[in-house]
C-alpha cells in the first residue's frame, strides 16, 4: 500500500523558488541604477585578453596605459576582481617598468612572432590616475591593503615628476616629458579625473589633490574656445589660454571626457552649460559630430561615436534636471570598437554614482 500522506515539500520549494525569482526581478534586474552585466561580458571578451591586456580594436590591436586603468575601473565596478587581478598583473609585469619611478610607459604594440613590447616609455598622467582611482576603490571594495599601497606609490611619484608650478598655478602635465616648451605649459583637460581626485583627498588626506581638482575645474571655465565656448583636446596654459599646440585645435576624442568627468563629480556643474548648449543643436544624436574645429568653428567629417553620444545624452540630463538612470544608456554592442565602449560603460557608472547615489 503507497504513502497516501500529502506531499507538501514540492509546493513548499516551487513557492520558494518562485518568491526568490521575484525578488530578483524587483530588486535586482529591475533596478534602473544596475550596471548591465551583459556589457561587462561583452567587454571582456572583445577587449580584455586571457593575460588581462586591453586591447584597443580601432588601433592596430595596441595597448594604452589608459586602457589598463579603465579595464580595472570598471572590473571593480562589476565586483570582477578575478579579473581585476589579471589586467593589473598584466599591467605591472608590461608597463609599470620605467626604472626611476612607478609610473606606466603608455603605448605597447603587439609584434609579430612575439609577444609585443613597449614603444613609447613617456607616460600618461590619466591612466596613473586611472590605475590610482581603481586600486583605491579596489582596497575599499575587497579590504586588500596592497592595493592602498600601490596607488599611494603611484601618486607619489605622479606628483613628483607631473604636477609643475606656473603662472597659473599647479598643472598636472599629460607626460614626463615633451610638454614643456618655452611658452608655457602644453596640458589636456581631460587628463584632471575630478572624481578620482576627491576619492585621493578621502583615502589620502592632506596630498594636495583638492587644490589640483580646484585649479583645474578653474581651467574648464576659462580656457574655452570657439562659437560654443567648449574646450580644446589639447592647451597652451602660458600667461593666457591659447590653442597654439601642435595638435589640431580641436574639441574631439579627448576633450569629450571633461564633462563626463565634470558631470561624475558635480552633476549640478554650471560647467556643464558650454556642452549642453552645444549638444542640443542636435536632436537626432547621430548627427553629433565627433569633433569640431574651435578656430573656424566647422565640425569634422565623423559621426560622434555611440560612447560620445552617451556622454552627451548625460551631460543634456544633468543640465535640463532630467530624469536619467543607467537603464537608459544604450547597451555595448558586439560590433562596438573599444573606446566607444568604454566611453559607455563609464558613463553608466558616473550615472549610477551622480545621479542614483550608489557605488
Amino acid at each position: 500500500m503507497g504513502d497516501c500522506r500529502p506531499n507538501w515539500i514540492a509546493p513548499l520549494v516551487l513557492g520558494a523558488a518562485v518568491l526568490l525569482g521575484l525578488f530578483y526581478w524587483f530588486f535586482v534586474l529591475s533596478d534602473p541604477w544596475r550596471l548591465p552585466r551583459r556589457d561587462w561580458t561583452l567587454y571582456k571578451k572583445q577587449f580584455v585578453s586571457r593575460e588581462g591586456r586591453v586591447i584597443d580594436n580601432g588601433n592596430d590591436h595596441v595597448t594604452h596605459s589608459e586602457g589598463q586603468g579603465y579595464g580595472m575601473l570598471l572590473a571593480e565596478a562589476y565586483g570582477d576582481r578575478a579579473t581585476f587581478e589579471r589586467i593589473w598583473k598584466w599591467t605591472k609585469q608590461n608597463l609599470q617598468t620605467r626604472k626611476e619611478d612607478k609610473l606606466f610607459s603608455w603605448l605597447w604594440k603587439p609584434s609579430e612572432g612575439s609577444e609585443g613590447r613597449v614603444t613609447d616609455e613617456n607616460n600618461a598622467s590619466d591612466a596613473e590616475i586611472l590605475i590610482a582611482w581603481a586600486l583605491t576603490r579596489a582596497a575599499e571594495r575587497w579590504g586588500k591593503y596592497a592595493y592602498q599601497q600601490a596607488a599611494a606609490e603611484i601618486l607619489a611619484d605622479l606628483r613628483r615628476i607631473n604636477l609643475r608650478e606656473t603662472p597659473k598655478g599647479i598643472v598636472l602635465m599629460p607626460g614626463s616629458v615633451g610638454f614643456l616648451p618655452e611658452e608655457g605649459a602644453i596640458l589636456n583637460l581631460s587628463y584632471y579625473i575630478f572624481p578620482a581626485f576627491r576619492a585621493f583627498e578621502k583615502n589620502f588626506p592632506g596630498s594636495g589633490w583638492e587644490d589640483l581638482s580646484k585649479n583645474g575645474l578653474k581651467f574648464v571655465g576659462e580656457a574655452r574656445f570657439g562659437e560654443w565656448s567648449l574646450n580644446p583636446d589639447w592647451l597652451l596654459a602660458g600667461e593666457t589660454f591659447s590653442l597654439k599646440t601642435q595638435f589640431p585645435p580641436d574639441f574631439g576624442y579627448n576633450a569629450v571626457r571633461i564633462p563626463l568627468q565634470v558631470a561624475w563629480n558635480n552633476p549640478k556643474s554650471p560647467l556643464l552649460k558650454p556642452y549642453a548648449t552645444f549638444w542640443k543643436q542636435f536632436p537626432d544624436p547621430g548627427k553629433i559630430p565627433a569633433t569640431v574645429n574651435l578656430q573656424t568653428n566647422s565640425f569634422g567629417k565623423d559621426p560622434a561615436l555611440s560612447g560620445i553620444q552617451s556622454i552627451a545624452r548625460f551631460v543634456l540630463a544633468c543640465d535640463s534636471g532630467t530624469r536619467l538612470t543607467v537603464r537608459d544608456i544604450s547597451p555595448v554592442m558586439p560590433d562596438e570598437p573599444y573606446y566607444s565602449a568604454s566611453l559607455k560603460m563609464l558613463t553608466k557608472l558616473a550615472i549610477r554614482e551622480s545621479l542614483g547615489g550608489k557605488r
